[in-house]
C-alpha cells in the first residue's frame, strides 16, 4: 500500500498553468446542482470557491429563490434551469452535484436522473452522497471519472459502517472503497485522505479546528471541481484541492485562532493559499 503525505513541492508542481494569453474559455466550466431553500449558502460557497481557485466560468442549477440569493452574492455566476440541463451538460467540462441539494422529491428525481446519462468529469459531495447512499449498488450505475467527497457521517451512509469504526481505520476503509466503487474517495476531516481506485492513498499534513464548522466542505468540493475543469486529473484534482483548502484554514487561524471562522472567510485565502505555492 502506498501512502505519500501530501507536500508543499508535490502540490505546487501540479497547480493549473495560467498563460498570459488565456481567456475564460481555457480554465474550464463547470455546471453546479447545488442549494436549496433550506440550504442557500451552500450553492454560493461552491460556485465562489470554483471562481476562487481559477475556474472560467460557473453555471448553477437550483431553486428560484436560491437564484436570487447567489445572485447578489455572486454575480459572476451563470444560471441553467432543471430542464435545461440535459441538452447542455455536454458544454461543460465539469459536472458538481449535491452540496445542500437537499433531500426533497424533485432534488432526487433531478439527482437519479443526471445517473442515466453520460456525465463529465463529476464531483459528488452532501447530499448528492447521501442520495446515493440509498441506492442500492450505486458504483454500478455511476461510470466516469468521479470523485467522492464523504465526511464521516456520509461516508457511514453510504458504506453501513459505523463512524467509530470508519474513524478508527480511516486508511484501510477508504482504500478498501475507493477500489469496490471504482471512484477516487476524499475522506475528509483531521488530515483527510484521498485515495484512488488503483489504492494510492494521499494524507492531508493539516489538522486544523478552525475548519469543522458549517460550509467548508462545500468549499473544497467547489475547489476540487474548479481544479478538475482546469485539466488537472481526478485524483490530481483532490489531492491539490485538499492541501489548498487545508493552506487556506492555516491562513484563517493565523489570523483569528482556532475557532470563530466562517466558511466565507476561507474565500479569498484561497487565491492567496495558491500564491504562497508558486
Amino acid at each position: 500500500m502506498s501512502i505519500l503525505k501530501l507536500t508543499k513541492k508535490w502540490v505546487a508542481t501540479r497547480l493549473p498553468e495560467r498563460p498570459e494569453s488565456a481567456n475564460k474559455g481555457s480554465f474550464g466550466k463547470v455546471l453546479a446542482v447545488a442549494g436549496s431553500k433550506n440550504y442557500p449558502g451552500a450553492a454560493y460557497l461552491s460556485c465562489a470557491a470554483c471562481y476562487r481557485i481559477g475556474a472560467g466560468l460557473v453555471t448553477l442549477v437550483t431553486e428560484e429563490i436560491v437564484k436570487v440569493i447567489v445572485s447578489r452574492k455572486l454575480p459572476e455566476v451563470t444560471f441553467l434551469s432543471p430542464g435545461e440541463i440535459l441538452k447542455n451538460i455536454n458544454k461543460y467540462d465539469v459536472l458538481l452535484m449535491g452540496p445542500g441539494l437537499g433531500q426533497g422529491n424533485q432534488a432526487v428525481k433531478l439527482f437519479n436522473g443526471l445517473l442515466k446519462n453520460k456525465l463529465p468529469q463529476t464531483v459528488i459531495d452532501g447530499d448528492g452522497l447521501n442520495i446515493l447512499s440509498k441506492k442500492g449498488e450505486w458504483w454500478k450505475k455511476l461510470k466516469g471519472e468521479i470523485i467522492l467527497t464523504p465526511h464521516p457521517g456520509e461516508m457511514e451512509r453510504l458504506t453501513g459502517i459505523p463512524i467509530k469504526e470508519i474513524q478508527s481505520d480511516r486508511v484501510n476503509v477508504a482504500q478498501f472503497f475507493a477500489k469496490k466503487w471504482g471512484k477516487v474517495i476524499v475522506l475528509k476531516g483531521a488530515e483527510s485522505i484521498v485515495v484512488s481506485p488503483a489504492g494510492l492513498v494521499f494524507i492531508s499534513p493539516f489538522v486544523n479546528p478552525v475548519l469543522a464548522t458549517a460550509g467548508t466542505g462545500d468549499i473544497l468540493s467547489g475547489i476540487i471541481a474548479g481544479l478538475l475543469a482546469q485539466g488537472l486529473k481526478p485524483l490530481e484534482a483532490a489531492s491539490v484541492g485538499v492541501y489548498i483548502h487545508g493552506l487556506a484554514g492555516e491562513m484563517l487561524s493565523e489570523k483569528i485562532g482556532r475557532a470563530g471562522g466562517l466558511a466565507s472567510d476561507l474565500l479569498p485565502l484561497i487565491p492567496q493559499s495558491v500564491r504562497k505555492l508558486t
